[in-house]
């Protein structure tokens, strides 16, 4: 009850604020207006009210009293005001276009009922239980968890539930309003439906009014609304062309689950981003669209008063007719005056419309971006530019702060380019993205040319300004992901969608009568190409299955509100949603791929989030949870058994935490909760605080036993591991149980300095050599890491890359920029050389790694563009060629494949990135085998090998870490 008293009062207000600055063109027109003012500054008001009361236990309480009292003192206020100015009625414009208002209510009652259907067959609430449908999982999923967290948690300040510590950097009031309405007595499926129902619905009524008033007929805009549910797509066509018969025509249309694909292969091309699907997933756009519309009606409204009606209908100079507005003229002082005063008087209207634009980025940003564009081409299309800019600079004013909010909350730095040409289109040419439009929107293309055709110049201006958007969505990138930009184009399609009905209206009604019954013929057909796709587009959602989850009486959602804190932050599982998220609480790392395209560093969560799950040092663990602000952490089968966490960690949690919950039923995977206790457990006192990560977890960074990106490799006479930190410039020693132990070096290029340390090898004595890429050249250090001596090639341009030791303590060096190999003796003078660049014999294309057999004088070279490994004598003869199958040529795969030799077992292995595996060969070049860790290890960009007590070590640079085999 709360929750309609808080609507009712919302949508009065609305209307009592749009009939004070607002002309209509319909009852219909003033009722939409009012909703979605209503909601907007509802909306607003609530959150910054709940935002100051965000120090109390229950700060929507406090606010939604304080918008009660405001709402009411405000009605009573503006209609003591009105009646006094004598404006107590709306203002209709008249006269309206001939037809029967009846059809319009019944029209509209159509939409209610099918935009009804849609939403609960995609969110439902049946029997205690939330049902979702597989097709807006996705989307709705983590939007869901937004409402929750206002609704039943305490997100303020706001932050995005699937990425806990940081600020919010998406829009989310439209969820806000949903949490809020659940908050005030409706569950979360009904909040989100009422608020989308009212959102679609009211737009459509806004798309009629405004075709209403464009063209001077009902009837175009009611054509025009009603192809908002049919995007006129040609991806009909192939899918009936797959099919044999008309039987199976029927019956694959009676059974489609997935969405017609668009034919274009990227993102979003099977989930439905051309059909109705978007607005069932992204519920916050069609409210946000309706109010463009409500400010784009007024615009015209203005435009036709200053323009006679004659000119309406031909093709006259664009200023023909209109009273232009006041310039600057000679006289400053006057000409500013009034200025002052004409503003003052009629500007009002102009600034309560940028004061609504300028609210959306908080509630749909890309439609803001969009309006402002539309804006643009109307400022300089049209008159009333002093208006206009009014306008526009109240909406930037109002704006600016929340775009600031929204790009300042810690995310990454933009790491792409703000012009963008051809949207998603492959190798985009012109060509390629005019066939684009044609397939994607089919049809409408001829009436709209056919329109445009016919049209004054008035309207020809406004599909102008409405094209802008084609501009923003081909030529720009506002996102990590390109294919955000297609809310561009659905703004543009509900808009031109007003242009394809005067089309349809103009073949009905042609003057000519020997065209009149072929021109009635071309538009029932164009109307069967128009309208297929969006009718088979429905069946999915008829068909579509549900994803049940329990909420009224779910024990984990009671268990988690009744005995947590509501700004609790959980570790889990990287859910879409849980019962968790639908209690209101946040997750530290929930699904990334919101997070990724919103900006965040998804990478850097991730490293945090596996050392959480995979460290073995409770020490570590523990200051990690505090650090973040983690309170709780959940372990069910998919943190067990997935693929991103690779050995869980468990037992320590058991060992150290106090267990709160535990799922007996296996009803949500096995769960268990531990708490983070405010202090370091007592058992804390028995375990030496250990410095720095083991190599077996490493992670990205540069702490202690992290790495950063690591390309060498090498082990010591005591069995100790030796790291070449590569993005680090150090190299890391570890015990032979993967303990840390020291670092030496840092980035530079003086002494025991190092630029791209690569290959690493450790002679007899124990001297150390290290390959100093960007520095070209080879350091020696002694076993504790000083500095001996460097060695700069035989000749400029020397690139060592790999290190191997003969038995003579000779030294062997893959020199990749001259292709060749260089041998020194331990003192660093050149003994000899070989190779150069090419495919033949004892040539190479670009080596990446040398391994001499000690036992067996003979040496080997990796040479994978080639798809090959030479071996050689000691002295660089050539002996023979393996070739290397699995080494194929892929895009963009890691080519640093390398060696390693195993004398005493008569065996060399070789990384292979291409099949995420160690190859293995006998001496004569047989292959005799493959490597794979257990799982659910796995290699992942393997670019280093070591051999120590039948052990062999991979160092995976990708994953920073190093995994062992046994042998």
């Amino acid at each position: 009850m709360l929750a309609l008293i808080y609507l009712a009062l919302a949508v009065y207000l609305g209307d009592l604020l749009c009939r004070r600055f607002y002309r209509f063109v319909s009852l219909p027109h003033r009722l939409a207006a009012a909703i979605l003012v209503g909601l907007l500054l509802s909306s607003w008001f609530t959150y910054l009210a709940a935002l100051a009361f965000a120090h109390t236990s229950k700060p929507l309480l406090w606010a939604d009293l304080l918008f009660f009292g405001t709402a009411v003192g405000a009605i009573l206020s503006i209609r003591r005001r009105s009646r006094r100015e004598a404006r107590a009625d709306p203002t209709f414009i008249e006269p309206r276009a001939p037809g029967s208002a009846t059809w319009d209510w019944i029209i509209l009652a159509t939409y209610f009922a099918a935009t009804f259907w849609l939403m609960f067959a995609t969110l439902n609430f049946r029997g205690g239980n939330l049902e979702v449908a597989r097709n807006a999982w996705g989307d709705l999923g983590p939007n869901m968890a937004m409402a929750q967290s206002f609704a039943v948690g305490r997100n303020f300040p706001t932050e995005y539930p699937l990425f806990a510590g940081e600020r919010i950097r998406y829009h989310f009031l439209f969820y806000f309003e949903a949490g809020n309405l659940e908050f005030l007595g409706l569950n979360l499926a009904w909040s989100l439906n009422v608020l989308s129902v009212l959102s679609v619905v009211c737009m459509l009524a806004l798309v009629m009014a405004l075709g209403e008033l464009l063209f001077g007929s009902r009837v175009i805009g009611r054509i025009g609304s009603a192809l908002f549910f049919f995007h006129g797509s040609f991806s009909f066509i192939p899918f009936l062309r797959s099919q044999p018969s008309p039987g199976s025509v029927i019956h694959a249309v009676l059974n489609l689950k997935g969405f017609l694909p668009s034919g274009y292969p990227y993102l979003g091309e099977d989930w439905g981003i051309w059909t109705l699907n978007v607005f069932t997933n992204q519920r916050h756009l069609a409210s946000a669209i309706g109010i463009l519309l409500v400010v784009l009606t007024f615009l015209i409204d203005r435009y036709r008063q200053r323009m006679p009606a004659a000119r309406l209908s031909s093709g006259a100079h664009p200023d023909a007719g209109f009273a232009r507005s006041p310039g600057f003229g000679a006289n400053l002082v006057a000409s500013l005056r009034g200025i002052f005063k004409d503003t003052a008087f009629y500007g009002k209207s102009f600034m309560f419309s940028g004061f609504l634009l300028g609210a959306l980025p908080l509630w749909n940003s890309p439609v803001f971006v969009a309006a402002f564009a539309i804006l643009l081409f109307l400022f300089v299309l049209f008159p009333y530019r002093r208006y206009m800019a009014v306008l526009g600079l109240t909406a930037t004013v109002v704006a600016l702060p929340q775009l600031w909010y929204l790009r300042s909350g810690g995310g990454l730095p933009r790491t792409y380019s703000l012009f963008h040409w051809g949207y998603v289109v492959d190798n985009p040419t012109v060509e390629r993205v005019v066939s684009y439009l044609g397939f994607t929107f089919g049809a409408k293309w001829l009436l709209i040319i056919l329109a445009l055709a016919f049209l004054s110049w008035f309207h020809r201006r406004v599909f102008i300004a409405i094209s802008s958007l084609l501009l923003l969505t081909f030529f720009f990138r506002f996102s990590a992901q390109i294919p955000a930009n297609h809310k561009f184009l659905n703004v543009w399609l509900i808009l031109t969608n007003l242009f394809v009905a005067y089309g349809f209206w103009r073949l009905w009604h042609t003057k000519a009568k020997t065209l009149k019954v072929p021109g009635r013929v071309i538009a029932i057909v164009l109307a069967g190409f128009v309208v297929t796709e969006g009718i088979i587009n429905l069946f999915p959602f008829h068909n579509d299955y549900y994803a049940g989850m329990g909420y009224d009486n779910d024990q984990l959602v009671k268990w988690v509100r009744m005995e947590t804190d509501p700004h609790a932050v959980f570790l889990t599982e990287r859910f879409v949603i849980h019962p968790i998220l639908l209690a209101g609480r946040r997750l530290f790392y929930g699904w990334p791929g919101y997070a990724d395209s919103a900006g965040y560093d998804t990478n850097a969560r991730g490293m945090i989030y596996r050392d959480l799950f995979e460290s073995r040092d409770p020490w570590k663990v523990f200051g990690l949870l505090k650090k973040n602000g983690i309170a709780y952490v959940a372990f069910d089968n998919g943190v067990r058994h997935g693929q991103f966490i690779k050995k869980p960690n468990e037992q320590l949690y058991a060992k150290y935490f106090e267990k709160v919950f535990e799922d007996k039923q296996n009803k949500y995977g096995s769960l268990i909760i531990y708490k983070v206790p405010e202090n370091a457990p007592t058992q804390f006192s028995s375990v030496h605080e250990r410095i720095g990560a083991s190599m077996f977890e490493g992670g990205k960074g540069m702490e202690p036993g992290q790495f950063d990106f690591p390309r060498g490799f090498a082990v010591d006479g005591s069995g100790n591991i030796l790291v070449a930190d590569t993005g680090n410039g150090r190299i890391e020693k570890f015990s032979p149980d993967g303990a840390f132990l020291r670092t030496f070096g840092k980035p530079g290029g003086g002494e025991g300095e190092f630029r791209e340390p690569n290959g690493i090898a450790v002679d007899q004595g124990g001297n150390i050599y290290v390959a100093d890429v960007l520095n070209r050249r080879v350091q020696k250090l002694r076993s504790d890491g000083t500095f001996m001596a460097e060695w700069k090639g035989p000749a400029d341009g020397f690139v060592p890359r790999d290190i191997s030791i003969g038995a003579d303590n000779t030294v062997y060096v893959v020199d990749e920029g001259h292709k060749r190999i260089v041998k020194f003796d331990s003192d660093g003078n050149v003994l000899t050389v070989w190779g150069a660049r090419g495919q033949g014999d004892g040539q190479f294309n670009q080596p990446t790694s040398v391994a001499a057999d000690v036992n067996n004088n003979r040496v080997y070279v990796a040479d994978p563009q080639n798809r090959r490994i030479e071996a050689f004598d000691t002295n660089g003869r050539f002996v023979a060629t393996w070739l290397v199958q699995e080494w194929r040529p892929i895009q963009n795969v890691w080519y640093m494949q390398h060696l390693v030799v195993d004398s005493k077992a008569g065996r060399l292995y070789a990384t292979s990135t291409q099949t995420d595996e160690v190859l293995v060969f006998d001496l004569n070049g047989t292959r005799t085998g493959s490597l794979r860790p257990k799982s659910p290890d796995k290699l992942e960009g393997a670019s280093a090998l070591a051999i120590a007590n039948r052990k062999l070590y991979v160092l995976c640079t990708f994953a920073n870490r190093v995994i062992q085999i046994n042998l």
